[in-house]
C-alpha cells in the first residue's frame, strides 16, 4: 500500500510542477491573466498548454519540442499503469500485488515496476523542469 500512495504522491507532485513550470513560463512572456481555475485541467491539457507556451517562447528551437514529445509518451505510458493499479488494486501479494485490468484479467505488478514507474515520474519531472 506505500508503494501505491508514493505513485499517487509522484503523479501528484509531477501535475503542480507542470502548472508551476507554465506559470513561469506565462509570466516570463508577459501574461499577466489570472491562472486560478475552478477545475483543474488533465495532464493532457497542461502538456498542451506547456508545447503552445514553449513554441510561442522558441519558434526556431525544435529540440525543446521533441523534448516534450518523449515526455508526453513517457506520461501517457505512465498514465495507463497508473490506472490500472488505481482502478483494478486487487490484493497484496508476496512481492508486489494483484491488478484487474480493464478486460478483467488478472496482472501481478510486482514492487520492482511500482519502484521503477515512481523513478520514471521523478526523471519525467526533473527533465520538464530542465525545459
Amino acid at each position: 500500500m506505500y508503494g501505491v500512495g508514493r505513485l499517487i504522491c509522484a503523479w501528484g507532485a509531477l501535475e503542480q510542477g507542470l502548472e508551476q513550470k507554465i506559470c513561469a513560463l506565462r509570466e516570463a512572456a508577459g501574461d499577466v491573466r489570472n491562472t486560478s481555475m475552478r477545475t483543474k485541467p488533465g495532464m493532457g491539457r497542461l502538456i498542451a498548454e506547456l508545447r503552445a507556451t514553449v513554441s510561442m517562447r522558441d519558434r526556431r528551437d525544435v529540440s525543446a519540442l521533441s523534448q516534450i514529445a518523449d515526455i508526453e509518451r513517457d506520461i501517457q505510458r505512465i498514465d495507463r499503469f497508473r490506472g490500472l493499479i488505481v482502478s483494478g488494486f486487487g490484493a497484496p501479494e508476496p512481492g508486489g500485488f494483484l491488478c484487474r485490468d480493464q478486460k478483467n484479467n488478472e496482472m501481478h505488478v510486482s514492487m520492482e515496476q511500482l519502484d521503477n514507474e515512481i523513478g520514471q515520474l521523478e526523471n519525467i519531472s526533473g527533465r520538464l523542469m530542465a525545459l
